[in-house]
């Protein structure tokens, strides 16, 4: 459910967090959480994060040097 492309991050600075992200979730779930099975929320709540983890990893643009076209 992690990889489904619709909801995963694009770059892969975002992918690598995406997936600690889930994986502290997962973690926190479980230890403090009622439910054993704490991955599907940690997905769910990671998931919320995408659109703000492909903003903050997006890639720069490359400039050259001279005058702009």
């Amino acid at each position: 459910m992690a990889t489904d492309y619709v909801t995963s991050p694009v770059t892969r600075r975002g992918q690598f967090v995406f997936g600690v992200l889930i994986g502290l979730l997962t973690g926190l779930i479980r230890l403090w959480g009622g439910y054993p099975e704490g991955v599907c929320f940690a997905i769910l709540m990671a998931n919320a994060m995408v659109p703000a983890l492909d903003m903050w990893f997006r890639p720069g643009r490359v400039q050259t040097a001279g005058a702009p076209s």
